[in-house]
């Protein structure tokens, strides 16, 4: 009885949430510490909401958010760390003993670690209760990664340091040699590091090798950083400007910026409600992401909830939310084994639901959509999703029913608006059981790619179902020659290389005896997967090799002319 009363309590709170959550922290709200104690919450536009007060007085530094979404804020100079409930109201201090804390993280079973000038990486348990010291020197900013043991650290100096917080163990350093002082540090999901340097931002990738440099003109103390929930963009600030800015990583653009109206030297740390923690994630996906029902009939939607390893976690707490044509609606439970749960309900009203399903009272959720309708549709689509392996994206969909389905065009954009056709799948006509159907989209660039379906029904009739997530095809680890194909050919052939890092390349044709044929590429080259076509059209029969140089690296292949 007292998990069901917990559960109505939950349930009605977020319905209040979903509803009036202006006097809450928003996902993608920014949290900037502004010394005398004080944090600025201000809305993702700059807009000011309202000023904490830790009472405390003196810098306030480097900031994080528990699973509740309550802020824990560290106190440099009073040697404390605070914490304000998700609605802004401070609940007092937490823990003791910190020595000059300047950073704070937390792993994934709601332990913190506070990183301190004067005694290093402290463990507190969820109700601040000491655990342990795992190191004793300096540390100024910390991120943890995903192992739960490996901790990442800056002395704001030109190296970030390596420590293992499980073992009590240095590790290799991450990075040395780096040009100005490391200050706050995040790493991103893909075991990318961003680093504020002071004169600049970098980001370094998994083996600390420098893939991008950021900067905005007239901002030469970059300080605080942290990451948004969008997953595309990251926040810094200049403690000298008191400039803070939303910054673009794939492009290094600036998407938003604003002043604090503080004085030079206040700001020193920077959070993002729902900002991307490697070390503590837990993600929601609800599926289908939308589909369409006659109303009066039955419509299910399944919550998944996994860690950021993608394993599924059980006895998670899922609150859904349905607003629109036939709600408002809420409901929830736990998750099973296999980290899902589902929500079911029946639409009387024609129009267009949504469905938010959000993990406990934290700020992490997804939304799917449902439209209801008096005609039936030709096609029922029940799943949409996708998988990326290296050049490589899958399109897996399944439908519950079909009704006169000639197939699917399949079309992809890197541009928005801007469709192009990539294949094509046949329907199964007219039928009432599950069909599942797979697309492979092979030897993509690097980038970000979206997807839709055209489901064509035999009349010429279509419509379109737009896959919900962003597809991003990351840069490969090393470096890479493939074999050309066809092989052998007559006279054009296609050879694919991989760069792990930007630079210059050289790609050429020899034959035998080793002479100069063509050089192919002589250039300056992106990091990524590139293709290039070679044309032996004035060539004999024979046997060539092809050679790809960029840095230290270089490779020969053996290539076959047959006319």
């Amino acid at each position: 009885m007292k998990h069901i009363t917990k559960l109505m309590l939950i349930l009605l709170s977020i319905i209040t949430i979903s509803f009036d959550a202006s006097a809450q922290f928003q996902t993608g709200d920014v949290f900037i510490a502004v010394s005398n104690g004080q944090v600025q919450w201000r809305q993702p536009d700059g807009t000011l909401v309202q000023t904490l007060n830790t009472g405390l007085g003196g810098f306030t530094t480097g900031m994080a958010f528990d699973t509740a979404v309550n802020l824990y804020v560290t106190n440099f100079s009073n040697s404390s760390v605070s914490v304000f409930d998700r609605n802004g109201a401070l609940t007092g201090t937490i823990g003791s003993g910190y020595g000059t804390p300047e950073s704070i993280v937390f792993d994934n079973v709601a332990n913190f670690y506070a990183g301190n000038l004067n005694n290093g990486i402290r463990k507190y348990s969820p109700t601040g209760t000491f655990i342990g010291s795992s190191f004793t020197g300096r540390v100024d900013f910390m991120d943890l990664q995903p192992d739960q043991c490996t901790m990442l650290y800056t002395t704001e100096g030109s190296t970030i340091f390596r420590h293992d917080i499980c073992t009590n163990t240095p590790l290799s350093n991450f990075a040395t040699g780096l040009i100005g002082n490391a200050y706050a540090l995040r790493i991103l999901p893909s075991g990318d590091v961003l680093v504020a340097m002071g004169t600049n931002i970098l980001r370094l990738n998994s083996a600390g090798v420098i893939q991008q440099t950021y900067d905005a003109t007239g901002e030469n103390s970059w300080f605080a950083l942290n990451l948004d929930p969008d997953g595309v963009t990251f926040w810094s600030a200049d403690f000298g400007t008191s400039n803070v800015y939303r910054i673009n990583i794939s492009t290094g653009a600036v998407v938003t910026s604003f002043n604090t109206g503080t004085s030079s030297s206040t700001v020193f740390g920077l959070a993002v409600a729902g900002e991307i923690a490697v070390a503590s994630q837990k993600f929601i996906s609800l599926t289908p992401p939308d589909a369409t029902n006659v109303i009066n009939t039955q419509h299910c939607v399944t919550a998944t909830v996994t860690d950021q390893n993608g394993a599924p976690l059980s006895g998670e707490t899922v609150i859904f939310v349905v607003k629109g044509a036939n709600g408002p609606l809420a409901g929830g439970g736990v998750t099973n084994g296999s980290g899902q749960i589902q929500y079911c309900w029946t639409g009387t009203v024609v129009g267009r639901d949504t469905i938010i399903g959000t993990i406990g009272t934290s700020l992490t959720a997804d939304t799917a959509f449902k439209t209801w309708t008096d005609n039936p549709l030709p096609v029922e689509l029940s799943s949409f999703t996708s998988t990326v392996t290296n050049q490589d994206v899958t399109l897996n969909w399944s439908t519950a029913s079909e009704l006169n389905n000639s197939g699917f065009d399949i079309e992809r954009s890197t541009v928005e608006g801007q469709w192009s056709k990539v294949g094509n799948v046949q329907g199964n006509g007219t039928t009432n059981e599950v069909k599942s159907y797979q697309f492979t989209d092979r030897n993509l660039s690097s980038g970000n790619y979206s997807y839709r379906l055209k489901q064509i029904d035999f009349n010429g009739n279509f419509e379109y179902f737009n896959l919900s997530n962003e597809i991003i095809v990351g840069i490969p680890d090393q470096f890479s020659l493939s074999q050309n194909y066809p092989n052998p050919f007559n006279p054009t052939t296609k050879i694919d290389f991989q760069l792990p890092i930007e630079g210059n390349v050289k790609l050429a044709v020899y034959d035998n005896s080793g002479k100069l044929i063509s050089e192919i590429v002589n250039g300056f080259r992106t990091a990524g997967y590139h293709t290039v076509n070679f044309d032996a059209v004035n060539l004999s029969s024979g046997v060539y090799f092809y050679k790809l140089e960029s840095g230290d690296f270089s490779k020969v292949m053996k290539m076959t002319v047959l006319k």
